[in-house]
């Protein structure tokens, strides 16, 4: 598919990865991956179900939408609180604990090894890794609370969500080394994020700016991820430098962050630019 199959790593006798070499200490019980082997090839022999569970995802939030076509909206503040809150911490500790392997590389080593060396299978970050990857399937469940609640769906949103999913997944099947880049990102991105939410969720009323400011963070990593593509494109192209990453994922890197970059772009201005000047003409009506 597109050379997306065409794995390197733990195939044959190609048993190594171009990786960080930097190692830290485990600062809780369960931060180690006990099957580093195994854990890869069962990504490499499955990571399709993505695609699978993204299909079936959508199928389903479209049929809840239509039973709950002539519902009342549940409420369901509680939850959103308690889920969202859970996100918040989750994204919070991860970023803490799985930044660290790549910004200390990134500080001794520069931006060309720390994008091209995946995080050393036997870290914490990898285990931050794989934990990352499992939640892109627990984080469909935001849209759940969006149908059940008779909130506005976009496009942005369910494609957003299965898009990473897909790309996550297959990254861990090969380490893909920008990833670290990728996954630090997204784990600041969504600390503000489901932060924003889960306060938001008990009634908290905040400024306009707070919303655009959480909004910006996510627009900007768009811009980040097609940035970090188009130089790991120029390294693996018009260099001799190595750099863990296939060019499927590659190419399946830019499609996502170059599309996600457009409609994050297109949301910023419909949800803050378009209802502003609205709402400015409005007062002006009245006046």
């Amino acid at each position: 598919m597109l050379g997306l199959d065409t794995f390197e790593i733990y195939r044959g006798n190609s048993t190594k990865t171009q990786h960080s070499l930097y190692e830290y200490e485990y600062s809780l019980p369960f931060e180690k991956i006990q099957d580093t082997l195994g854990w890869t090839l069962y990504f490499q022999e499955n990571w399709h179900h993505s695609v699978t569970i993204s299909i079936v995802y959508y199928v389903l939030i479209r049929a809840i939408q239509k039973v709950m076509q002539n519902r009342q909206p549940f409420q369901l503040q509680t939850p959103l609180f308690l889920w969202n809150g859970a996100l918040a911490i989750f994204s919070i500790v991860g970023l803490v604990r799985f930044s660290e392997d790549f910004l200390v590389n990134l500080y001794h080593n520069g931006l060309t090894y720390s994008l091209c060396h995946s995080c050393n299978p036997e870290s914490v970050a990898a285990f931050w890794s794989l934990a990352f990857a499992i939640s892109k399937i627990v984080e469909l469940g935001d849209t759940l609370f969006i149908v059940l609640r008779k909130k506005p769906l976009i496009f942005l949103h369910y494609y957003h969500h299965a898009a990473v999913l897909v790309y996550t997944v297959h990254s861990g099947a090969e380490h893909t080394a920008p990833g670290q880049a990728f996954i630090t990102m997204n784990y600041l991105a969504h600390s503000f994020m489901y932060t924003y939410y889960a306060m938001a969720a008990l009634g908290k009323k905040f400024p306009r700016w707070v919303s655009m400011f959480v909004t910006t963070v996510q627009t900007t990593q768009m811009f980040l991820g097609v940035a970090v593509t188009c130089y790991v494109y120029y390294l693996k192209q018009y260099t001799k430098y190595k750099c863990q990453q296939s060019m499927g994922n590659l190419y399946l890197a830019f499609t996502i962050y170059i599309t996600f970059a457009i409609l994050f772009v297109r949301f910023f201005i419909d949800a803050y630019i378009k209802k502003n000047k609205l709402k400015e003409a409005e007062k002006a009506k009245k006046q």
